[in-house]
């Protein structure tokens, strides 16, 4: 009785040489699956390590824009008629765009100074809850809460207030900067940062008060 191996003995297929060849396919197809699952885990690994490398870098822009933004908050609400200049100057060497336009024109620098000097007015100030409410790849949203206390000639004695606050700030040469502020729920209504590119800053910063 014939079997196959028989036949392809017969036929001159040396039948270790089949063995081999069945063999070798098994090596190459188990290869091939492991050469694929390398393959997939590498891009994983790839895309897993580009997403924590893009959270590393909004995580280190949310806090260099909150200490940006809190640097803002402090500089504006806190100054003194014995020394006007010194806000005046602190708030254009913070910001940028038309906001730091405003505070570099030198008469809009005298008026100031001649405001709080002539009012006598003194503001001081603490910042709490600085966050990042929203965030693009070159500008974020700051929010906050300023605790006031605020004097002037008519009122010698502090007035304190609580207020929310919101600061915008956007990379400026590779340094953020303020570029709009305002008070109240501005700050979660407001979409002009979602597109910075197109939404230029208008808000006319607040006079010494």
């Amino acid at each position: 009785m014939k079997t196959r191996w028989k036949e392809w003995s017969d036929n001159g297929i040396p039948i270790p040489l089949l063995g081999l060849a069945a063999a070798l396919l098994v090596v190459a197809t188990v290869v091939g699956m492991m050469t694929y699952r390398n393959w997939e885990l590498s891009d994983r690994n790839d895309d897993l390590t580009a997403t924590l490398a893009d959270m590393r870098r909004k995580e280190a822009d949310c806090t260099a824009a909150i200490k940006a933004g809190t640097d803002f908050l402090l500089a504006s609400n806190n100054f003194d008629y014995r020394k006007p200049e010194e806000w005046t100057q602190k708030m254009a060497a913070l910001t940028s765009g038309p906001v730091h336009d405003y505070f570099a024109d030198s008469k809009v620098a005298d008026a100031n100074t001649q405001l709080i000097t002539a009012g006598k007015l003194q503001k001081s100030a603490t910042v709490a809850d600085a966050a990042c409410a929203v965030q693009t790849e070159s500008a974020v949203r700051v929010t906050a809460q300023i605790d006031e206390k605020t004097q002037n000639f008519q009122t010698p004695d502090p007035v304190q207030t609580t207020s929310a606050v919101w600061v915008q700030v956007s990379k400026v040469d590779g340094a953020w900067k303020t570029t709009d502020s305002g008070r109240g729920d501005q700050a979660l209504s407001s979409e002009s940062i979602i597109n910075p590119s197109t939404s230029a800053a208008t808000t006319v910063p607040d006079q010494p008060r």
